[in-house]
């Protein structure tokens, strides 16, 4: 016997059945393949019994087959309830209406909190806000999720630290963390500015101190650039040496890039598939091919339904599928030590402080190996080389 939910959907009768005996009935039912369950006899002729609507005309081929009588007394399931909704179709469209309202206002923005600023950052976040689209009355469903927000929050507005977004039902929660801005104390220790490599003094700006070196002389590691003690033998004085003392020094840099390089690029080829997801799993709604290759991109946007704040288990989820292609591009040798050089003044830069000047470079040795270009450079750079020393006083 099928399942009972499978007989609601196809939709099932009870039927009385008269002038046949039950077993040349059923015989018969299982001769022509009609389910049948149920059978309560009543009398000699007269029985009940539940057959599916599908077997109804294989019935009426029975009834006159056999020279019997069969009544419907009952009938049950989704056929016969949608044909009873059909004929209350202002009740059945009034409810289906209620409903797409409900839903379609529980998912409008009706409130925005700011909480943890003042009026002025407030209004620039709400400002930031609206050229996102979030503001009173606007769709849910098209607005992006929290940490996008966010994300573009914290990028738009530099005196902003951190900021919290809670959605809850048609209200926006946001909790602002400012920058505090702390100012430098200045320094009241002792101390001298010493090299922190070897280098050929270039330039010096002395804004407190007593310079000891000049400029083309040749310093180490450690050597005193500017001292902090003042005044002669039993009448010194010592202060915090201030100023800049610009060092020039060579950086040798050893680069590797390959000749070749594998890129992916879209095609242009899309394709959208639109499903409706019910718990964990997700039922195709529309688009069901896709794209039929398997080298793709796929990105996934999945917008849950509420209603005033509960969240229901469906939801709608969006697949945007992109065609990639990869290309191997060969480069050329002088291309390859043009992108080298690029590399590694890159990494160098990153290891230098930000007022570091390149003043000259030189390609030392240049090798192809394995398919990659070995490229040794010899850099020549300005930078302040003066770091501070305490005076320990007393040693």
């Amino acid at each position: 016997m099928r399942n009972d939910w499978l007989h609601k959907s196809t939709g099932y009768m009870k039927i009385q059945v008269t002038h046949a005996s039950p077993e040349t009935f059923i015989k018969e039912c299982q001769r022509q393949g009609v389910l049948t369950w149920e059978v309560t006899f009543q009398e000699e002729e007269r029985f009940t019994a539940y057959v599916l609507l599908t077997d109804l005309y294989k019935l009426k081929k029975m009834a006159k087959l056999l020279s019997c009588k069969i009544k419907f007394e009952e009938k049950k399931g989704l056929p016969f309830l949608l044909k009873k909704l059909s004929s209350r179709k202002g009740l059945v469209a009034g409810v289906l209406g209620f409903i797409a309202v409900l839903i379609l206002l529980s998912n409008m923005v009706w409130t925005i909190e700011i909480e943890g600023t003042d009026p002025a950052m407030e209004h620039e976040v709400r400002h930031v806000l609206e050229q996102m689209g979030i503001k009173k009355g606007a769709f849910q469903y098209f607005l992006p999720a929290p940490e996008i927000i966010q994300d573009n929050i914290m990028n738009e507005l530099d005196g902003v630290t951190w900021i919290g977004v809670t959605k809850h039902g048609s209200s926006y929660h946001f909790q602002v963390v400012e920058k505090e801005i702390v100012e430098e104390r200045p320094t009241t220790g002792t101390g001298h500015l010493v090299a922190s490599r070897k280098a050929v003094i270039h330039d010096l700006f002395v804004e407190k101190g007593n310079p000891l070196i000049k400029p083309n002389q040749v310093v180490k590691k450690g050597d005193i650039l500017v001292s902090g003690e003042l005044g002669k033998e039993g009448k010194t004085t010592f202060i915090a040496a201030e100023g800049e003392v610009i060092g020039e020094f060579w950086y040798k840099v050893r680069v590797k890039v390959p000749l070749s390089q594998t890129i992916e690029t879209v095609t242009g080829r899309t394709a959208k598939k639109h499903g409706l997801k019910i718990g964990n799993m997700t039922v195709p709604v529309w688009g069901f091919s896709g794209l039929n290759t398997d080298e793709k991109y796929k990105e996934q946007i999945s917008k849950d339904w509420e209603i005033f704040g509960y969240k229901t288990p469906f939801s709608h989820v969006v697949t945007h599928e992109y065609e990639l292609q990869s290309i191997d591009r060969e480069r050329a040798q002088k291309k390859a030590v043009a992108i080298a050089k690029e590399e590694a003044t890159k990494k160098l830069m990153q290891m230098l402080s930000e007022d570091a000047i390149i003043t000259g470079e030189k390609v030392l040795h240049e090798t192809v190996d394995g398919g990659k270009v070995k490229v040794s450079l010899h850099y020549k750079i300005q930078d302040n080389i003066a770091v501070k020393q305490p005076i320990i006083q007393g040693d």
